[in-house]
Order: structure tokens, then C-alpha cells, then sequence
């Protein structure tokens, strides 16, 4: 067994850390965080460094790689700001993954390279008021009507709908829970869409949006994977869960690493102010426990990847991965507020940001409940 990073995925970590260095001032964070806009100006910067090529494969403009090389980009860009990292999945996960694992040769000549190229931004719409946890629940639908479909219904918590290009939509198209779901790859210029944003908690900037669809008319060429793929949406779904898991557990192994280091930080300015001989050992005790947490966390979270990438059997452990991730994260979260005190209640705070940021790791991506029903099927309970 060996998961250790090649020299280019060392040198993607070492270009991630330097762009957020650079790019992402803890100024900008708070403002971007205060705001609550989507942040046009550094997914553009992103574009322009060549991150949006990470996992395309070469033949259509890419760098060809694979789940760990996400990783590797989402923990650093977590460590900055983690909302950006959540909106560049709408172009890494929901579009270059999407369409790599899924779609037709013809979708993927006419999307990948402009999606490497930073001319496009996609978002996946599959929540809806009654369909969260149980996604097979959808009731947006789409009928055929002589050479097309007409799309009507609506979705909720949808990312990035109301800015990008295209929205893979789940759609009802047979009455079978599992095998009646077809994935429509929907232009957002297209008349009956609309998307409006919802104020949240954390992540401000994500722009999470209602979708409403009005007789959105697409056609078979639409449908992700081709006509081919008419109600294999569920199928489809299942192929990218594995993927999808492991890179909302690297956002959060980021954030936590972010919290530890400020309360490093903090507690040494703690100890300078008190003079020689003070040493807060509880406190010490309570972040070299974060730590520890935190260094577990990465552990799982790259094993199970490598478990992917040598094409091993891992939801037990990608599903193990994501609960264990989203919830120590949760832990990490809380303990570094309780550390800073009223230091970390302030707005300035990175901690109160990421403390507020890091929750939605728990629900988005299957929630830690339905983590830990995979988990206990796969025990054989």
C-alpha cells in the first residue's frame, strides 16, 4: 500500500497554497463572507492559472488527473476561503466529473475544453422540497412532446443555478423510483428557467438558489450521456458518489487545519502577553487533541482515496470518510471557538467563519445519517 503524492501533485498543492496566499487576503474572506456574492473575480483567476483543466482528461485540454489531485486542490483552497472551493465544484465535480464519468463523446468534444478553458460554469440540480436525502423522490418532470421534452417542476438548495451556463436536472421520466430518472443537461438561457438565491448561514457567496422549470423545452441530445441514457439518471448519480464524498471530506480536513493553526497561533500570543513559565497546558492538551482529530481525518480520507484510484471496492470507506470528516470537523469547529473565546466571536474571526462554514459538510453530498446507513449495510445490517 502506497498513497503517497507524486511530485505533480505535490507541485498542484504548492500552486493551490501560493494562489491563496496570494489571491485569497483574510480582508477579501470577511468580505466576500460579509457580501455573500459569488465570487466571479477569483473563479476567473482560478481559470486563468489552468486549475479548471486538474481532471479532464489530456485529449480534450486537460491535466488528467484524478480524485487525490482534487483533494489536494480543495483541502488548500478550504484552508483560505471555503466557499470558494464550493463554487469550484460547480465547474470541477458537477461539470469536468460529470461529464467525464458520464457523458456522451459528442457532450464531452463540446463542453471539457471550454470548461478547462474557464468559459463555462456548471451546477447540479437534484434536491428538491420533498426529494433531500431520499433523491429518488424527485417530481420535476419531463414529457415528451413530439422531437423534445418540456421540463416542469422545481428544486431547492441549488448551487450556482442562478450564474451558471448549464444545470444538470433531474428529471422524472418513468414512473420506476430508480429507473425512471433522466439527467437533462439544461442551458440556463433557455425560457422557463429561473433561479433565485437564498440568504444562509455559511458558505455566503455559493449562491444557493430555488430553480423553477416552465415548459424548459430539450432535447434528446440533451440528456446526459445521450439518448442512450433516457432514464439511467440514477445510475449515473451512483457513479460519482464515491468521488464526490472524498472531496467535501478534503474541505473540511482543510478548514480544520485552518482553526488549528489560529489557535496555535493565538495561544502564542497568550503566552508571550503572560511572560516565561505559563503554559496553558489544558489548552495545549485541547489542541494537540484538534490536531490529532484533524490528522486522522486526512488519513481516512486519502487511504479511501487511494482505494479509488487503484479501482478497489471503498463506499464502506468513502461514506466512513465523509461522516467522519464532516462531523470532526464540526468538533474541530467548536472547540477552536471555545478556545478563542470572545476573540473568535467576532465577525473578524477566521473561526467564527469556518465554525458557521463547516456544518453544510455534514448535509451536502448525503448527509451523515445516510452515511452511516451505507456504512451499516455494507456490516451486512
Amino acid at each position: 500500500m502506497d498513497y503517497r503524492f507524486t511530485k505533480s501533485q505535490q507541485e498542484l498543492r504548492e500552486k493551490t497554497a501560493a494562489f491563496v496566499n496570494k489571491e485569497i487576503s483574510r480582508e477579501l474572506a470577511r468580505e466576500i463572507d460579509r457580501v455573500g456574492e459569488f465570487p466571479h473575480e477569483l473563479m476567473r483567476k482560478l481559470g486563468e492559472q489552468g486549475f479548471w483543466k486538474i481532471n479532464i482528461p489530456r485529449e480534450y485540454g486537460g491535466d488528467g488527473g484524478d480524485v487525490v489531485d482534487l483533494m489536494i486542490f480543495f483541502e488548500e483552497i478550504s484552508k483560505g476561503l471555503p466557499v470558494l472551493s464550493w463554487t469550484a465544484g460547480d465547474v470541477l465535480l458537477y461539470g469536468n466529473n460529470i461529464l467525464k464519468v458520464n457523458g456522451s463523446e459528442e457532450q464531452r468534444q463540446k463542453y471539457l475544453p471550454r470548461l478547462a478553458k474557464g468559459e463555462l460554469t456548471f451546477c447540479f440540480a437534484l434536491t428538491e422540497p420533498d426529494a433531500g436525502s431520499d433523491a429518488a423522490n424527485i417530481q420535476t418532470r419531463a414529457e415528451r412532446v413530439g422531437d423534445h421534452y418540456l421540463i416542469n417542476g422545481s428544486k431547492m438548495f441549488i448551487s450556482g443555478a442562478s450564474v451558471a451556463n448549464i444545470t444538470v436536472t433531474n428529471t422524472r421520466t418513468g414512473p420506476d423510483r430508480y429507473k425512471g430518472i433522466t439527467s437533462f443537461l439544461v442551458d440556463t438561457t433557455t425560457p422557463g428557467y429561473s433561479a433565485t438565491p437564498i440568504k444562509k448561514l455559511g458558505y455566503k457567496g455559493s449562491d444557493t438558489c430555488e430553480v423553477y422549470y416552465k415548459d424548459v423545452k430539450v432535447s434528446e441530445n440533451d440528456i446526459l450521456g445521450g439518448k442512450a441514457c433516457l432514464n439511467q439518471g440514477w445510475h449515473q448519480m451512483m457513479r460519482l458518489l464515491n468521488g464526490e464524498r472524498l472531496v467535501l471530506s478534503a474541505c473540511a480536513i482543510g478548514m480544520m487545519d485552518t482553526v488549528v493553526k489560529e489557535c496555535v497561533a493565538y495561544l502564542r500570543r497568550r503566552k508571550k502577553l503572560s511572560g516565561p513559565g505559563i503554559r496553558f497546558q489544558d489548552t495545549e492538551h485541547k489542541i494537540a487533541e484538534m490536531a490529532t482529530h484533524m490528522e486522522a481525518a486526512r488519513q481516512l480520507a486519502f487511504y479511501a482515496a487511494w482505494m479509488m484510484t487503484q479501482e478497489m471496492e471503498c463506499i464502506r470507506e468513502t461514506s466512513m470518510c465523509k461522516f467522519f470528516c464532516a462531523d470532526t470537523g464540526k468538533k474541530v469547529a467548536m472547540m477552536g471557538m471555545e478556545i478563542l473565546g470572545a476573540e473568535g466571536y467576532v465577525m473578524d474571526s477566521m473561526v467564527q467563519q469556518f465554525f458557521r462554514d463547516i456544518p453544510i459538510l455534514a448535509i451536502g453530498g448525503g448527509t451523515s445519517q445516510i452515511q452511516k446507513n451505507v456504512i451499516a449495510k455494507t456490516l451486512g445490517l
